[in-house]
C-alpha cells in the first residue's frame, strides 16, 4: 500500500504543544497538537521528516527533533521516553519510497521491532521483524551491528532471521541494501543517550 506524501507545516507555534499527541511515527511523521486555547480551533501539525530540503529543530516536551535532507534524529530523556514518543514501538513500519503522478509516495514494506531488557521478560536485546507488502525485493539485505562489531543478518535469503545480543549494547545499528529505494538505508540507536539516529544513504559494511 502507498502512502501519500503529507503536507508540511511550519514548526512555527503560537501556543504550546500539547504533550500527549507528540509522536514520531513511521520513522518519517512528526505530529502533534497545540494546547487548546478557547475559542480558537487546535492546531495540528504533521512534519515529513524525509523531505525536508533546510535544516529542521523542535525541541519540546523533554525531546529533541533534528532533521536535514540526509538524517533524521530523535532524542529524549530516557529510552523509555524516546519509546514513548515512537509509538511503543522501536523503529516500528519500514517503508519504500517512489514516485507516482509526480509526487513521493511511501510503501509499506516491514515491521521491525526492537526488544530491550526490562529486567522482568526481556533480558537480552532482541530485533526481529516480518513483511508487511511486496514492495521489498529477493536481494533485500538487512543487517544488524552491535558497538560496532561483527554484522549479523537480519533479512537474509528472503526471511527474517531473529537477532539476540548482550544487555550490555551502546550502540545498535541496522543497515539495509535493496535494489529498490527505501527511506532510510542505516539507522542508529544510541541507548546511553536515548537517541535514534536515521540516515538515507549508507554504505553497506563489508562485515
Amino acid at each position: 500500500m502507498a502512502v501519500p506524501l503529507l503536507c508540511l507545516a511550519s514548526v512555527a507555534t503560537a501556543a504550546p504543544i500539547d504533550c500527549t499527541t507528540l509522536q514520531a511515527a513511521a520513522t518519517w511523521v512528526l505530529s502533534y497538537q497545540e494546547q487548546e486555547q478557547f475559542p480558537n480551533p487546535v492546531k495540528k501539525v504533521n512534519q515529513n521528516l524525509y523531505t525536508v530540503t533546510k535544516p529542521f529543530r523542535l525541541a519540546a516536551c523533554g525531546v529533541v527533533v533534528t532533521a536535514t535532507p540526509q538524517t533524521y534524529t530523535i532524542q529524549a530523556k530516557s529510552t523509555k521516553a524516546l519509546l514513548a514518543v515512537m509509538k511503543n514501538a522501536w523503529l516500528g513500519d519500514f517503508y519504500g519510497v517512489g514516485r507516482r503522478a509526480g509526487a513521493t509516495v511511501f510503501y509499506e514494506a516491514a515491521v521491525l521491532d526492537i526488544d530491550l531488557p526490562d529486567g522482568l521478560f526481556t533480558t537480552t536485546v532482541k530485533v526481529s521483524g516480518y513483511f508487511a507488502g511486496p514492495y521489498l525485493p529477493k536481494d533485500i539485505l538487512m543487517a544488524v551491528r552491535a558497538d560496532g562489531g561483527k554484522l549479523l543478518p537480519l533479512v537474509y535469503d528472503g526471511s527474517f532471521r531473529k537477532v539476540e545480543l548482550s544487555p550490555e549494547v551502546k550502540t545498535l545499528e541496522i543497515y539495509v541494501r535493496s535494489s529498490k529505494p527505501v527511506l532510510w538505508e542505516r539507522w542508529v540507536l544510541d541507548v546511553v543517550h536515548s537517541k535514534m539516529t536515521f540516515y538515507k544513504k549508507a554504505a553497506f559494511p563489508a562485515k
